[in-house]
């Protein structure tokens, strides 16, 4: 795991711009929120739950639903409406907990014990190989001689990648020492590696067993809920290397859950994603969700959108020693074009990407996985088979084996992790 060995610390201020002041609801929009979380409590304790209207059944819905302006994945299906009621019930006697805090200054998520009614059943180390699920990109950026279209096929295997963590739950969070296995129909090797649990990083290598690509980074997830809405952030390196000696390393964007609590539940992708080949001076800048005359953050806890803005956008420029070759377009959630075409000369658009035609492949788990692997966790087993208490109560001692292990450490002398 050497090459994606090096633990990279979180930029503080992907946890802190919850506190910049313009970022901050109005002390109008706080009261609603205090009336709100009043009446949502009331409801709750009579066994009522709150939910947001709505037509459209499951994934996208339509821009000009008013039920969700704003964009994003949504989660609508009568199904969905369902175990979400539930969800949110046992949320809301776990919030009774943790205080009104939550709605002042936010809370940490990397730093708190959750409730198991979150989780689905696998851990952040299986379920970040999720992200990979476009991967004939990378072999098809492998076989390109073009630097330019070779950046095309990695901005869609990264950006496609988005579309496919949309899930309804968060996975475990790995303890330190956890690994990940797996393998692609096409042979590639997927080795997953949870490195420090505070900060938690996680490491991995995806190899071509035929040499022409290896992608490898580390991850540092910070998150933080304030009132109601996750903000939260893969900070990190991502890097593909390719059998000629060049590279090229990318940023994932933000993310934002909104309707934790109450109301419609979506998810979106906000931010920005840079991509750079130093070897060829090729780079491209990618922007999703792009917010006309207001940060993103701002954005975050304000419904009303500047004019002009649309939801969900992608738009990106790539630029050779510095000169602009081409541009694409789409949204994260259906598609990327180039406006040139893959070859640069065309006066037709190409859609590299298209979420309803283009086919991914989700890596298989190795049939013999290391003691150590992310599927033997007793909480995750136990929740696996449809024990939610058990899988609680394992959680609990888990996160106890780990806080006793990191002490010794430390009185060892050695690093906490």
């Amino acid at each position: 795991m050497s090459p994606a060995a090096a633990v990279v610390e979180p930029p503080v201020s992907d946890i802190d711009e919850f506190e910049d002041a313009a970022s901050l609801p109005s002390e109008t929009e706080n009261e609603e929120e205090k009336v709100r979380v009043e009446e949502m409590m009331a409801r709750l304790s009579t066994g009522e739950c709150a939910e947001a209207g709505g037509e459209a059944a499951g994934g996208i819905r339509d821009e000009g639903n008013d039920g969700n302006a704003g964009g994003g994945w949504s989660f609508d299906s009568p199904e969905e409406k369902a175990e979400m009621c539930a969800q949110r019930a046992q949320l809301w006697t776990w919030l009774k907990g943790v205080g009104s805090n939550m709605f002042r200054e936010g809370i940490n998520l990397t730093k708190i014990s959750l409730p198991v009614c979150l989780f689905e059943a696998r851990s952040f180390l299986e379920r970040m190989s999720t992200n990979w699920d476009y991967i004939n990109y990378l072999v098809q950026a492998a076989d390109a001689k073009d630097p330019v279209v070779r950046m095309k096929y990695v901005v869609a295997f990264a950006v496609a990648g988005l579309s496919r963590q949309v899930s309804f739950h968060k996975p475990f969070n790995p303890i330190l020492g956890e690994t990940f296995q797996a393998t692609y129909p096409n042979g590639v090797e997927v080795y997953c590696e949870q490195i420090s649990h505070h900060p938690p990083v996680s490491s991995w290598q995806v190899v071509d067993p035929k040499g022409r690509f290896m992608f490898y980074g580390n991850g540092n997830w910070v998150a933080g809920i304030k009132g109601n809405a996750v903000k939260g952030r893969q900070s990190g390196i991502n890097c593909v290397t390719f059998a000629d000696g060049s590279k090229i390393s990318y940023e994932l964007p933000g993310i934002v859950v909104k309707g934790v609590l109450w109301g419609h539940r979506c998810i979106k992708y906000v931010g920005e994603m840079k991509f750079v080949d130093d070897t060829s001076g090729v780079s491209c800048d990618v922007v999703i969700d792009p917010q006309p005359n207001q940060s993103w953050v701002g954005s975050f806890f304000r419904s009303k959108k500047a004019a002009g803005y649309i939801p969900d956008l992608v738009k990106g420029t790539i630029t050779k020693k510095g000169a602009a070759v081409d541009s694409c377009s789409g949204n994260w959630m259906t598609h990327v074009e180039w406006d040139k075409g893959m070859d640069g000369k065309s006066s037709t658009p190409a859609r590299l990407w298209e979420r309803k035609t283009t086919l991914f492949t989700a890596s298989i788990p190795v049939a013999a996985p290391l003691p150590s692997d992310c599927r033997h966790r007793e909480d995750v087993a136990t929740l696996r088979a449809g024990d939610q208490p058990a899988s609680q109560e394992w959680k609990y001692k888990l996160e106890h084996l780990q806080r006793d292990d990191r002490k010794l450490r430390k009185d060892g002398g050695g690093y906490e992790h």
